[in-house]
C-alpha cells in the first residue's frame, strides 16, 4: 500500500513519460532533486498550490485524479528564498493532511535530511503523528568532493536493500568512481556496487556498470553518447551480460535541449516484453505530446496531448492533459480520457 509520494512528485518530469521503461536502480532516487529550477520552475517561488482534476461525463472538473484509495490529493509545496523546497503537505479532498514532508538544509543550502511522514489512510483521520502516521528518513553527508554518502531509514521501497541501508561515494579527485550499498545493522553488508568509466579525450562518463539484482550477481552496462553539436547526450543504451535477460535491454534518444524524444526496448521478433515512446516539447520544454506502444504486436497504444496555460514568469498554471487509448482486444478500444492540473503560485517579492 506504501506509495512513494514524494520521489513522484520530484522524478514527475523523467518518469512521466517512462512508466514502463527500464530505470536505474531505486537508490538512485535517494538523490533528491529539490530546488524550483530542478522541478522545472521559474523566478523566485514561494508557495504552490496544485490541483488533480478529471474531467465528468458532463464536462465539469472535480478533483478526483490522484486517487489514493478514496481520497483525492491537492498537493502544497513551500521553498525558502534560496529556491530549494522546505515542506510539502498532501491533502485529500475533505482537507485532511495525509503526508508531510520535511527538508533540512546546512548552510551551504546542501539537503542534510529528509523527513516523510504518511498516514495509514485504511485507518481513521487522526491529527499528524498520531499512532497511524509511519516515518521515513534520509540523512546526508557530505565531503570535499560532493555527497559522501545517504543513509535511508524505513520504508523507501527498495527491494531487497531492506529497511536500513547506506550508499557510500567514491571519488577519484573530482570524478565519481563507485557506489557502493550496505545494509546498515550491527556491521554493514557489502550489497552491490556500481563503478562509473569516462572518455579519456573529454572526461565524460562513458559507461556505468551496475547490478540489475540488488546483489549484483548479474551485470548490466549503460553506455552513453554524445551529440557533435553541442556536446549534450544523444543517447543512452542499457545492455545485459546475461543472454536470458535481453528484454531487459533498452536505448533511450534525446534532443539538443536534453529532453528524451524517444525510448525503445524489448525484441519484437521473440515476442518478449517491449515498449516505445516518442515525445515532443513546446518552446518551454514542457511535453506537448506523447505517444507509447506497450505491446511488441502495436494492439495497445496511447496517445496524450498536454496543452499549457502560462503566468508571466513562464511556468504553467493550467495543464489540459487528453488521453486517447487504442486497445485493440477491450471492448472500448477507442477509450478518451481529459484531466487537468491547475497551479496558484506565489512568489517571493525581493
Amino acid at each position: 500500500m506504501k506509495k512513494t509520494l514524494f520521489l513522484s512528485l520530484i522524478i514527475s518530469l523523467q518518469l512521466s513519460a517512462q512508466n514502463c521503461m527500464i530505470s536505474l536502480e531505486a537508490l538512485d532516487f535517494l538523490e533528491y532533486e529539490y530546488s524550483a529550477v530542478q522541478l522545472g520552475y521559474k523566478g523566485p517561488v514561494k508557495h504552490i498550490e496544485r490541483f488533480h482534476e478529471t474531467q465528468k461525463e458532463n464536462g465539469d472538473f472535480e478533483i478526483i485524479h490522484g486517487v489514493w484509495g478514496d481520497h483525492y490529493f491537492i498537493d502544497r509545496l513551500n521553498f525558502n528564498e534560496q529556491g530549494n523546497l522546505t515542506s510539502m503537505y498532501q491533502e485529500d479532498n475533505s482537507g485532511d493532511t495525509m503526508v508531510v514532508i520535511q527538508i533540512e538544509y546546512d548552510k551551504q543550502h546542501r539537503i542534510l535530511r529528509v523527513a516523510e511522514h504518511e498516514m495509514d489512510i485504511w485507518k481513521k483521520h487522526e491529527p499528524f503523528k498520531g499512532e497511524n502516521w509511519s516515518t521515513r528518513t534520509l540523512q546526508y553527508t557530505y565531503c570535499a568532493e560532493g555527497i559522501a554518502s545517504i543513509l535511508a531509514i524505513g520504508n523507501w521501497n527498495l527491494g531487497k536493500y531492506d529497511d536500513t541501508c547506506q550508499v557510500d561515494y567514491i571519488y577519484e579527485g573530482s570524478r565519481l568512481v563507485q557506489k557502493k550499498t550496505f545494509k546498515v545493522g550491527r556491521y554493514k553488508t557489502l550489497l552491490s556496487t556500481r563503478q562509473f568509466v569516462y572518455n579519456s579525450n573529454d572526461g565524460r562518463l562513458k559507461q556505468m556498470e551496475v547490478g540489475i539484482d540488488t546483489l549484483g550477481h548479474s551485470k548490466g552496462v549503460y553506455s552513453y553518447n554524445y551529440q557533435m553539436k553541442n556536446g549534450g547526450l544523444s543517447s543512452k543504451v542499457f545492455s545485459s551480460e546475461n543472454a536470458d535477460e535481453w528484454e531487459r535491454e533498452g536505448t533511450w534518444y534525446f534532443d539538443e535541449h536534453n529532453n528524451l524524444k524517444s525510448y525503445e526496448s524489448g525484441d519484437t521478433l521473440q515476442e518478449s516484453w517491449y515498449c516505445f515512446k516518442a515525445l515532443s516539447y513546446d518552446e518551454f520544454n514542457n511535453v506537448a505530446s506523447e505517444y507509447s506502444n506497450s505491446e511488441y504486436d502495436g494492439r495497445d497504444r496511447k496517445e496524450t496531448t498536454y496543452n499549457y496555460i502560462y503566468d508571466d514568469k513562464n511556468n504553467w498554471v493550467i495543464k489540459n492533459i487528453r488521453t486517447q487509448n487504442h486497445i485493440d482486444f477491450d471492448d472500448e478500444t477507442e477509450r478518451v480520457d481529459v484531466y487537468r492540473r491547475t497551479q496558484n503560485i506565489t512568489y517571493y517579492k525581493f
